[in-house]
């Protein structure tokens, strides 16, 4: 149990979580793989077909991606959390998959086709089929989610700077420059210039991840970047911070000092 709640927590597999419910929840990923279930339902592959109406193979194809499709996700981020080396954990989510695929596969034509569990020509043909398939289709969206290489410039410095650890815990789409944070309950706001995105994670630790973006915290539930400050207004012992995309910030007086000392205030 404390093993899987380390992998759940790990900032490799949380992206990846994150990615899986995003492309699951758009419409257009659900077409695509309709339409996938549709062609090889057409070409029947391995020669699969269920027998009785087309639908029924059809059904076979749908329940086929449903099962595969998020069970790549959770494999892919398995391997990476397990190794930090794209490659190495590109082969071990390709057999992985190869063996994942062919018991799922076997399993679903034991309910369609009526296989026996311990018919051995049956399991190795999907073996030397389905298996090879999907670890070549694993090893394939390994290489394309590869990062280009590029030229390094002589006029520039040889080490780019490090990017905030807190970004990674974000959608793709959301990473941006962070701007504010700010403590709700058990979870942590965080607005970057992309939007705002509400994240499970402690405030504290949130504040050990924002570096190194040029920033402080002001507030016992705000942190802010000292970029996206507008204008501040004094309240008292303390003040009020306006930033950039119009949010109004407390500062606690115990705080200030570092306002001032930065000559914000």
């Amino acid at each position: 149990m404390n093993r899987w709640k380390a992998f759940v927590k790990n900032s490799s597999t949380q992206p990846a979580m994150r990615d899986m419910r995003r492309v699951l929840a758009n419409p257009r990923a659900f077409a695509g793989l309709g339409l996938a279930a549709v062609l090889v339902t057409i070409i029947q592959p391995f020669g699969l077909r269920v027998p009785g109406p087309i639908g029924l193979t059809l059904m076979y194809w749908l329940l086929m991606i449903a099962v595969t499709f998020p069970l790549g996700f959770v494999i892919s981020a398995a391997c990476m959390a397990v190794c930090r080396q794209r490659w190495c954990a590109a082969v071990m989510a390709a057999c992985a998959m190869a063996i994942a695929v062919t018991i799922s596969t076997y399993t679903l034509n034991i309910m369609f086709l009526g296989w026996d569990i311990g018919e051995v020509e049956n399991w190795r043909l999907l073996a030397v089929t389905a298996g090879p398939v999907a670890a070549l289709i694993t090893v394939l969206i390994h290489i394309v989610q590869a990062p280009t290489a590029t030229v390094a410039d002589p006029t520039q410095s040889p080490k780019a700077p490090a990017s905030p650890a807190l970004l990674n815990r974000l959608p793709l789409d959301m990473r941006g420059a962070i701007h504010h944070l700010a403590a709700e309950d058990h979870y942590t706001r965080i607005t970057t210039t992309r939007g705002s995105s509400l994240v499970l994670l402690r405030f504290s630790d949130a504040l050990q991840e924002v570096a190194p973006t040029p920033g402080s915290q002001v507030h016992r539930s705000h942190w802010v970047s000292f970029d996206a400050i507008d204008k501040v207004e004094r309240r008292g012992d303390g003040a009020r911070l306006i930033l950039s995309d119009g949010a109004f910030v407390p500062v606690s007086r115990s705080h200030m000092p570092i306002l001032r000392a930065k000559g914000i205030v």
